[in-house]
């Protein structure tokens, strides 16, 4: 194993390193804003892990709609990625 030679590998490379880090991220991106209300509202940290169960529920129901109906912008999500 050693660094891709050609441009195809390192383009191969590069999308499965983005396809695997998609999902930490989009966690990351939807876990900011509840986040953001507990603290600024003086809440449990408890709100925030539901308000981002929440939120990635809602965003996998409209991925899920999007493949269903082939529509491209509700595919991406929440997240648009």
């Amino acid at each position: 194993m050693g660094l891709p030679k050609d441009l195809n590998e390192r383009h191969d490379l590069f999308v499965a390193l983005w396809k695997a880090a998609k999902e930490p991220l989009r966690l990351l991106v939807l876990s900011i804003l509840p986040i953001l209300i507990t603290r600024l509202s003086q809440l449990d940290y408890q709100w925030a892990v539901v308000g981002t169960l929440l939120l990635r529920l809602a965003d996998s129901i409209l991925h899920e709609v999007g493949k269903a109906t082939d529509n491209e912008v509700l595919t991406k999500g929440l997240t648009r990625f």
